[in-house]
């Protein structure tokens, strides 16, 4: 459903939405002005979006750039990273039936700031701008990478049945969607990463000699090449992860790199070749025999599909006689600076204690945010649910976000669908069969939004409809489909 389409906001507008973005305590989020801050980055990775595919002017990096957010940007990530970490796991059993979209947000808003940090890195002055946060992204980069290592492609995996999908609870549905978001970040990262390491040599040094020595990048990179967590074996159907969804593969094109590999190919490339990487990086065997198993993988297929990795294979073949020289760069006394932003999040969160949520449990540490939450998001009035709800509707209304999508899929049976819920034109199914089976669970949903889209029609001077008979209303034969 891709393809050219206007702008969403103007530059003016781009400009101030940027200068509002502000570091929250990891007790505000999921709070009613963390929510209008995740509408704001949620407009600009959009419109930052349409920038790239219409190749026109990048007024949102720019601007934040102009506005020095980029080090903002990557301190809102880790403090989201920490609260799915810390508080998501004690609050999801209770909230995930009232309050799944809340939950939902707030796990999706890690993706939407990385997304909206990888388009903004493929400028050079954006990677200069991050400043000395860069090592707290790159550390942010490298636990992805070791999370990717988790995956193994040899399993062939099954779609659910129909029945699975109609009894799976809210709690499985939100730890479903978690663990796909956690594998699109990871994906995510590994293009931010690359754009570091292309920057060697304006990155602060710190950044290169974590990377280089201390985490040793290449030894959860190369490994990725072996497990291919991109690729996987579905419905006996091989399919590879590529911009953000799964796609099916034919036989001809098992061997076409895709552009998830195509990073780690890239990344792997500057570490080995970029000057400032190679006066830094000192060989051991251990690193020689791990380099070398990258020979099994060039052959011309590759070559012709990335022909700048030549002089990456004429280095690894060279290592079967000698190893390069190791660390060139003279020794010297430097004070290094260490990833301290994450650990300063934990150590502070430490001394919030659970008065502050009324309950008195009596509980310290994480236990006292998460009880915080819970309380907040219970005490949290039907209206104002609802108009947060209706916020974010409208939101998406503006944004037009079917342009972006892939070609949808049931709700039940995942084929592809063609026929979507006419109330709440939010759930795509293959048929009326489908609808009818996914309705008993869907019909909360569907109502609220469905409602919240006749108020601001009504709002608006738009005649709003309503059905006269309840009964019809509350009956599955009331269930429309529109094509």
């Amino acid at each position: 459903m891709a393809g050219a389409r206007g702008d969403v906001m103007v530059q003016g507008e781009a400009e101030r939405l940027v200068e509002e973005i502000r570091v929250f305590g990891i007790e505000e989020i999921g709070l009613k002005a963390w929510t209008k801050q995740h509408q704001v980055i949620e407009k600009l990775n959009m419109q930052a979006q349409i920038s790239v595919m219409n190749q026109s002017d990048e007024y949102v990096v720019e601007a934040l750039i102009d506005h020095e957010k980029i080090s903002t940007l990557i301190h809102c990530l880790i403090v989201c990273e920490v609260w799915k970490d810390t508080v998501l796991v004690k609050v999801q059993q209770d909230l995930a039936s009232s309050h799944y979209v809340k939950l939902y947000l707030i796990m999706y808003h890690e993706a939407v700031i990385l997304g909206l940090l990888e388009k903004a890195f493929y400028h050079s002055s954006a990677v200069s701008m991050a400043g000395d946060s860069l090592i707290e992204l790159s550390d942010y980069c490298y636990r992805k990478t070791v999370y990717l290592n988790s995956f193994h492609s040899d399993t062939e995996e099954e779609s659910p049945k129909r029945d699975q999908i109609l009894n799976m609870k809210d709690i499985e549905r939100l730890e479903e969607q978690k663990k796909k978001i956690d594998f699109s970040c990871a994906i995510s990262a590994l293009t931010v990463l690359r754009f570091i390491v292309e920057n060697a040599e304006t990155v602060p040094i710190s950044v290169l000699s974590r990377l280089l020595t201390e985490q040793d990048i290449m030894q959860t990179l190369i490994p990725l090449l072996d497990d291919a967590p991109w690729t996987r074996k579905k419905d006996k159907v091989i399919e590879k992860y590529e911009d953000g969804k799964w796609i099916e593969v034919s036989q001809d094109d098992l061997h076409r790199i895709s552009k998830t590999e195509a990073q780690v190919w890239l990344t792997l490339n500057c570490l080995l070749l970029h000057p400032e990487c190679r006066r830094k990086y000192e060989w051991t065997e251990n690193r020689k025999s791990l380099v070398m198993k990258l020979s099994k993988y060039f052959n011309e297929l590759l070559i012709d599909q990335l022909p700048i990795l030549s002089e990456m294979r004429r280095l690894v073949e060279t290592l079967a006689f000698s190893a390069p020289n190791s660390g060139t760069e003279p020794r010297s006394v430097v004070i290094e600076q260490i990833p301290e932003l994450r650990d300063k999040i934990m150590r502070v969160n430490r001394s919030i204690t659970c008065s502050d949520c009324m309950t008195g449990c009596g509980q310290s540490d994480f236990k006292a945010i998460a009880a915080m939450f819970k309380s907040k998001m219970q005490n949290e009035s039907p209206e104002d649910q609802k108009a947060e709800m209706s916020e974010l509707a409208a939101m998406y209304d503006m944004l037009n976000v079917e342009d972006f999508m892939e070609d949808p899929k049931c709700a039940v049976c995942g084929a592809p669908a063609e026929k979507r819920c006419s109330k709440c034109k939010m759930e795509w199914y293959c048929g009326r069969k489908c609808q009818v089976a996914a309705w008993k669970k869907h019909k909360p949903f569907c109502e609220m939004i469905s409602g919240l889209a006749d108020e601001r029609k009504g709002s608006e001077g738009a005649p709003c409809t309503s059905n006269e008979d309840s009964a019809q209303k509350n009956s599955y034969h009331q269930i429309e489909i529109l094509d």
